[in-house]
């Protein structure tokens, strides 16, 4: 494992902080969905946040890489750093933010294209590559999701045919072939 370390103050080695929320919450108009949240997340390493159901950690995930935008009426109050820059910032892409924190969702969300198609969205719209390097990403993000041995002969078939496993790590592989810095993954992934 690759991870970047720091000096401790008392004399150890800790990993970098890589995300890190203090006093975040979200609210969904007056419903307040997360609540005051105090989290450092370590660069390098897999972390777990576990709950109950309804406690708001998919909702946290989604802030992490600003998935809740998308929601009306959805606003956040505190800080939420990545690399020690508030993503709610004003000068924050949210797009470039996007590609940099991917997310695999709890229900798969293939789109109504090609299995070729999902996988290749994201390079196509963050990269001028040719079609061999695009070719080369599908089939290495496929192989990482494993999924390549089961499609590689139906690439050109619509991805809302897959089965739901399929489905989820096609999901998967879209999410890699854009090569994140940070992977979140809500529940069954």
């Amino acid at each position: 494992m690759n991870v970047t370390e720091k000096p401790d103050p008392d004399g150890g080695i800790q990993p970098e902080t890589h995300i890190e929320a203090r006093d975040f919450s979200v609210f969904y108009k007056a419903h307040q969905a997360v609540k005051g949240v105090d989290i450092k997340i370590a660069q390098g390493l897999v972390t777990a946040i576990i709950g109950p159901s309804g406690c708001g950690k998919s909702t946290f995930l989604r802030a992490i890489n600003r998935m809740n935008d998308l929601i009306p009426g959805c606003h956040v109050t505190g800080e939420l750093l990545f690399d020690g820059e508030n993503v709610y910032g004003a000068n924050v892409d949210a797009t470039e933010l996007r590609r940099r924190i991917g997310m695999v969702f709890q229900k798969p969300n293939p789109f109504p294209k090609s299995i070729y198609d999902n996988v290749a969205y994201g390079p196509r719209l963050h990269a001028g590559l040719s079609k061999s390097r695009l070719d080369d990403i599908v089939e290495e993000s496929l192989r990482d999701a494993a999924l390549w041995d089961e499609v590689k002969d139906r690439l050109s078939k619509n991805a809302l045919g897959l089965s739901g496993g399929q489905a989820q790590r096609l999901c998967l592989a879209r999410a890699l072939a854009v090569k994140p810095e940070v992977l979140l993954m809500d529940e069954p992934t």
